[in-house]
């Protein structure tokens, strides 16, 4: 079985089930999942079973313990749990190789074209951003200020292919953690700048197929044109802006992708709701608490009202529909 990491709390746990539900769909072997958990309900986690119910495939959720990194640096909209990936390997030692994946993925194709890839001596399989391929004068100062030589391929660490008995051997988990104590104030993308500092140049550059991060991606390529020319199996990374995430735009780089696997979770109907809550944040509004949507412009077609953290929702301005209570999701 192909064991396969990922990172969650309550917030980001709907996008974790259509990761896994996307990793499942395309992959003949059976995948091992371990969700490391950073506060994930019991209904959440039995939703996340329900999905893997007669697949043969199976979840482990590890709690984790935020003490261990609450004095590293958290910036902007990413959270301590980027920090859990740094020690998969001493969370199972009797593996010998693990693959992690951030949660805003949709894995095309088999994922074991990724797992099998032969990492010979290093200890790291990662993709490099693409912009180090096509323009790698966008990063030059900021590698330098990191430290890292010119020629230092930058990585992305949303998608890491580990020889865990590599960094056991070497105390790589150690390492990153004092590494992340030691550059508290300089890190800009915390885990990620540590992990590229620690490996430098020593790891493994896999296809950059393997980690499409679509906003950068859609910079040089007509994406729709670009994904036909790919053959086997391709990654795509929905970080960065909101613009580019299926949850917040309805139109994004294989979107009907995304929501024929979120169809197929438990956690469908809260995506819609995403999707419409973010479609609310991009109209105008009358007033701070109360949100008009029209057809054709003047057709009243839904009312949000909101107050105390709940939004009610209203067809055609009276017809209540349902309530929900707002969250902000804080995740890398």
């Amino acid at each position: 079985m192909i064991p396969v990491f990922l990172i969650s709390d309550e917030n980001y746990i709907k996008y974790t089930a259509v990761t896994m539900q996307s990793v499942m769909s395309g992959t003949k072997e059976k995948i091992s999942f371990y969700i490391l958990d950073g506060g994930i309900t019991p209904d959440s986690k039995e939703k996340i079973e329900q999905i893997l119910t007669k697949t043969g495939n199976s979840v482990e959720f590890i709690p984790m313990d935020l003490k261990l990194f609450d004095k590293f640096p958290d910036i902007a909209h990413f959270s301590l749990n980027m920090y859990f990936r740094y020690l998969i390997p001493d969370l199972k030692p009797q593996l010998k190789k693990a693959l992690y994946i951030d949660t805003d993925m949709v894995i095309n194709g088999d994922i074991a074209d990724i797992y099998n890839t032969d990492l010979g001596e290093y200890g790291l399989a990662a993709v490099p951003y693409l912009t180090e391929e096509l323009k790698p004068s966008d990063l030059s100062e900021y590698k330098t200020a990191l430290g890292l030589p010119a020629k230092h391929l930058y990585f992305n660490s949303g998608l890491l292919l580990i020889d865990c008995d590599y960094w056991r051997k070497h105390n790589i988990s150690k390492t990153l953690m004092e590494k992340t104590a030691e550059l508290h104030d300089k890190l800009n993308m915390p885990d990620q700048d540590v992990l590229n500092i620690v490996f430098n140049e020593n790891y493994k550059v896999m296809p950059r197929q393997y980690n499409l991060i679509v906003d950068t991606t859609m910079l040089f390529f007509n994406v729709k044109e670009f994904i036909k020319s790919l053959t086997g199996c391709f990654v795509l990374h929905y970080t960065g802006g909101k613009a580019v995430r299926p949850w917040m735009h309805a139109k994004v780089p294989y979107y009907q992708k995304f929501w024929e696997l979120a169809k197929q979770t438990p956690f469908y109907n809260d995506l819609l709701t995403d999707l419409l809550f973010n479609f609310m944040d991009r109209i105008d509004h009358i007033n701070d608490n109360i949100k008009n949507i029209k057809l054709f412009g003047f057709i009243p077609f839904l009312k949000i009202c909101s107050q105390d953290n709940i939004k009610r929702v209203y067809l055609f301005d009276f017809i209540p529909l349902f309530k929900t209570k707002t969250k902000e999701l804080k995740h890398k």
